[in-house]
């Protein structure tokens, strides 16, 4: 497949949380393998041409990696309905494909093959399964569902899964013995260090 071009599909790293789990210590920045998880989200949109940050906290912090940074339009600290709605709203983008900056193990041409099943199949929303888990951020979503993801945002709504459900059997699930790592505490991060 030729190699998608912005702004039609664009890359977005969620690293605009509160970080809760972490006693409040940024998530992007914890440290796998001597490098911040962020670094391990922005490879794997590398094959995109463009590539935005949603950082709501320090956003000057992560202007070194060279890509646009984004923070929520929506005030109160909303979760990544917030940062894919900004996102969208900003770039114009016709798709983003979403990376979570907690979530390691994709394939390297995880980009690739999820687009290419995003065409395939014609969904607006394609996220990655790995046998054990669905990763409903680590995914493909076009602007078709952006009116979806402001109207449950001006309801209150938060929950990603909802938002999602009519397409869910549209997951791209990963070869056998590909598994995803979600260090989105602190207790798995240790163990994947281990």
């Amino acid at each position: 497949m030729s190699k998608p071009s912005a702004p039609e599909v664009i890359g977005l790293v969620l690293a605009g949380g509160l970080s809760r789990r972490f006693g409040g210590e940024d998530k992007a920045w914890q440290v796998y393998r001597g490098r911040p998880l962020v670094e391990y989200a922005l490879e794997l949109l590398a094959p995109l041409d463009s590539v935005v940050i949603s950082a709501n906290r320090e956003p000057g912090r992560y202007r070194r990696f060279g890509h646009p940074i984004v923070t929520d339009r929506r005030p109160g600290a909303l979760g990544p309905l917030s940062g894919i709605e900004t996102a969208f709203l900003e770039t114009g983008a016709q798709a983003l494909l979403v990376v979570p900056c907690d979530v390691l193990g994709a394939p390297a041409d995880w980009a690739t093959r999820l687009i290419d099943h995003a065409d395939r199949t014609g969904s607006p929303w394609v996220g990655t399964l790995d046998g054990e888990r669905l990763q409903p951020l680590l995914g493909f979503w076009s602007c078709e569902l952006l009116p979806k993801v402001s109207a449950a945002l001006d309801a209150g709504h938060r929950r990603v899964m909802q938002r999602i459900e009519p397409w869910m059997d549209n997951a791209l699930a990963l070869p056998e013995g590909e598994h995803l790592l979600n260090l989105n505490t602190p207790e798995a991060l240790a163990a994947a260090r281990r």
